[in-house]
C-alpha cells in the first residue's frame, strides 16, 4: 500500500484550495442572484439547487487538479459503497454547499467545506462563506486563519478558559425549541447562564475556532463532509470536536457517512460539564 505523507507538504497546498473554493463561490453567488433556480429534493428528502451541483462539478475538477489520483467524497455524487473506498489512506471530503436551506432562504449563513482526510483524521480544512466573504482555514499540528474579503489573513485561537456567560452556537434551521428537547434542557440546565449566538452551516464551528463562541452542541445526526472541514480548523486554533461520549470522530471509517451527536468545544474544561458518561 502507497503511504502518503501529506503532513510534510500539505500546507503549500493551501492558496490552491482557497482558489478552488474561490471559484465555486462565485458561481454559487451567480447562481443565487438570479432568484429563479430550481430546488429539487434528494432521497432524503433534503434540498439541492443548481448551486449545489455547480460546484460540486467545480470543486471536483479543481481538488482533483491539486493532486491528481486523491479521490474526492462529495455529499453531491453517487453513493461510493465502503469496499470501494475503505482502503482510501488519503482523499478530500467535501461539502460543496453546506446550509442549503439558508441559500434558499436568502440567509448569508451557507458555506463551502473542504477536508483532506489522512487515515480517518481531517489533516487541511477550509470553510468558505461566500456572502459574507469570510475564510477559514487551518492545518493539523499547525496553526488556523480567518480572512475577510481581501483584508490581511489573521490567526484565531479559541477561548481557552471557561467564563459566564456561556456562549452557545445555535442553528438557524434546526429548532431545538429547546423548550420540547429534553435533552437541550438538560444541557443547558447545566450552565449558570448561557447566551445563544445563531448561524447556520459549519459557522458555528468555525465561530468556536475563532473565540467568539464556547460551545456548539449538535445533539442530532450530520454528515461527515458537513464536520470534517471545521474540525481540523477548530483543532488547528485549540479546541477540540468529540461526539457525545467525548471520543474524537473518525472519517471514512464505516458504511454509513452520518455522524452522531457532537460537541464542538474551545475549553477543554467544558467537556467534563457535557459529555455523556454512561454506557
Amino acid at each position: 500500500m502507497v503511504t502518503w505523507f501529506v503532513t510534510k507538504n500539505f500546507i503549500s497546498w493551501i492558496p490552491k484550495v482557497l482558489e478552488v473554493a474561490r471559484e465555486a463561490a462565485n458561481a454559487i453567488m451567480e447562481v443565487r442572484a438570479h432568484k429563479n433556480y430550481q430546488v429539487k429534493s434528494k432521497q432524503d428528502s433534503s434540498p439541492v439547487t443548481e448551486a449545489d451541483l455547480l460546484a460540486n462539478q467545480i470543486l471536483e475538477e479543481g481538488l482533483k487538479s491539486i493532486k491528481p489520483g486523491i479521490p474526492v467524497l462529495s455529499e453531491e455524487n453517487e453513493t461510493i459503497p465502503y469496499k470501494d473506498r475503505k482502503h482510501w489512506s488519503l482523499f478530500w471530503l467535501v461539502d460543496p454547499l453546506d446550509g442549503t436551506q439558508e441559500f434558499i432562504k436568502g440567509s448569508k449563513d451557507f458555506t463551502i467545506n473542504i477536508a483532506l482526510i489522512e487515515h480517518h483524521q481531517p489533516i487541511l480544512g477550509v470553510v468558505m462563506a461566500p456572502a459574507l466573504q469570510h475564510y477559514y482555514w487551518g492545518c493539523r499540528n499547525e496553526a488556523a486563519y480567518f480572512q475577510q474579503a481581501d483584508n490581511e489573513p489573521e490567526q484565531i485561537q479559541v477561548r481557552s478558559e471557561l467564563s459566564f456567560p456561556l456562549k452557545v452556537a445555535v442553528s438557524r434551521s434546526h429548532d431545538h425549541s429547546r423548550s420540547a428537547n429534553a435533552k437541550w434542557n438538560a444541557l443547558i440546565q447545566r450552565f449558570k447562564e448561557v447566551e445563544f449566538v445563531y448561524r447556520g452551516s459549519a459557522l458555528k464551528i468555525c465561530l468556536v475556532a475563532k473565540g467568539e463562541v464556547d460551545l456548539y452542541p449538535r445533539l442530532g445526526p450530520t454528515g461527515e463532509w458537513d464536520t470534517a472541514a471545521g474540525q481540523c480548523i477548530l483543532e488547528a486554533a485549540g479546541g477540540q470536536l468529540v461526539d457525545l461520549w467525548g471520543k474524537p470522530f473518525k472519517y471514512n471509517a464505516r458504511e454509513t457517512l452520518e455522524n452522531a451527536g457532537f460537541f464542538a468545544v474551545g475549553c477543554a474544561d467544558l467537556l467534563s460539564y457535557i459529555v455523556d458518561k454512561s454506557d
